[in-house]
């Protein structure tokens, strides 16, 4: 828990909501009070990121569940139904593998909400420096070795323009050189190279942007939260679209924001766009100084009108499960006619492995799931907002007109 967490916490509680502290706790647990809760929509933020409750989502304690924003791909659990994007973070063509259905948000998949503490937009440093500086505050993982020989191409190809990085690993003296060598290999000297740590305050964080001239994206695996600081910060940013939602989400942001001629498609055109955008430091300026406004009236920072998209997400998913159209329930089932399709193939006495699936409580175990007897469940009505839904009063659990595994162990 920090600051943003109490904060939160205030304004769930004070709009009449409940908040649950469930750090900790054992994931069992946590599906029983969901179960207790009766939440009908259950959405989780993580993916798979430290402190992940995943666990939980595998329990399958609400009859909806949703993945959303914390992890850029699928999370692999056939219980989850849906993960929410965007149609050009995950367009319709897509290859990218997924379990869960993909649902796409009106705009973006994202909304920013800009710091109070981000300070004003600075006049674009190149005028008083008389050289470009590229940046990046992306995580380092992010920035693979390929990423590098990409900037230094770049930096190589504008003569005196330097390198700002910034993230937390760079309070190692050993990181910071390893990096530094690698960029020397590269045919770039260190001595244009500004790396930085951790910065602690934010005000602190938002005002470095004002150390660089043009942003330049990672890949595969682009950048969010930055991306969404620079552009905020008048800081235009050099993308690369891709196969993949971690590789395109500067994609879906700066098309949103109406920076589309910043969006490279291979890494030669990646140059070609970072070294036009450095080429004439006052049409720059220009860009920098219109930018915060472009994107504050952009979907990107238009809450209401996302949230009025996600709600409506919400209501169809709801009105999916009425009629009785569960995602994950339809791939349950699938994976258990897979499943015993491969026992029947290799046991030598398939009808007795089918009289005991339909006579013996306990369940048989294939290809990694405990696969366990069918009950048939029924679903009469489904009311909305907090209406019964036909739980029972004792369990508080759901009742539907598909066939539906009580237990799946992954």
């Amino acid at each position: 828990a920090d600051a943003k967490t109490i904060r939160f916490r205030e304004k769930v509680t004070k709009k009449g909501g409940i908040w649950k502290d469930i750090y900790g706790i054992d994931e069992k647990k946590v599906a029983d009070m969901v179960r207790e809760d009766q939440v009908d929509i259950l959405v989780e933020l993580t993916g798979h990121t430290a402190n992940n409750k995943l666990g939980m989502m595998a329990c399958r304690p609400a009859p909806v569940q949703v993945t959303w924003i914390g992890y850029p791909n699928t999370t692999g659990l056939p219980t989850i139904d849906y993960r929410i994007t965007d149609s050009l973070a995950d367009p319709p063509e897509t290859k990218q593998k997924h379990v869960e259905e993909l649902v796409r948000l009106p705009e973006c998949f994202l909304c920013y909400t800009p710091s109070p503490e981000a300070g004003p937009v600075s006049s674009t440093p190149a005028l008083s420096n008389g050289f470009i500086t590229f940046g990046s505050f992306n995580n380092l993982a992010k920035i693979t070795p390929k990423v590098l020989q990409v900037w230094a191409r770049i930096l190589c190809a504008i003569p005196n323009s330097r390198l700002v990085v910034k993230c937390k690993p760079f309070c190692c003296d050993s990181v910071r050189q390893r990096f530094l060598s690698t960029l020397e290999q590269l045919g770039l000297e260190p001595l244009r190279v500004d790396l930085l740590p951790l910065i602690l305050l934010n005000h602190d964080h938002m005002h470095a942007y004002s150390l660089m001239d043009i942003s330049l994206d990672t890949f595969p695996y682009a950048g969010t939260t930055t991306t969404c600081e620079s552009l905020y910060m008048g800081v235009p940013c050099v993308t690369m679209a891709g196969s993949a939602h971690a590789h395109n989400v500067g994609v879906s942001l700066l098309s949103k924001v109406g920076m589309e001629h910043l969006i490279a498609k291979n890494e030669d055109e990646y140059v070609e766009l970072a070294q036009k955008l450095a080429s004439d430091i006052s049409a720059l300026h220009n860009l920098r100084m219109s930018l915060r406004d472009l994107m504050s009236k952009s979907p990107v920072c238009d809450g209401a009108k996302f949230i009025l998209g996600l709600e409506s997400t919400y209501r169809n998913m709801w009105h999916r499960y009425c009629r009785g159209d569960v995602p994950s329930l339809k791939r349950l089932e699938l994976l258990e006619e897979v499943a015993m399709g491969d026992l029947l193939n290799k046991n030598s006495e398939p009808e007795r492995i089918a009289n005991s699936r339909e006579d013996s409580p306990g369940s048989v175990k294939a290809n990694g799931f405990d696969t366990m007897p069918v009950s048939k469940l029924n679903m009469d009505s489904c009311e909305e907002n907090g209406g019964p839904s036909n739980r029972s009063s004792k369990q508080g659990k759901r009742k539907v007109n598909v066939e539906f595994h009580p237990k799946i162990l992954l």
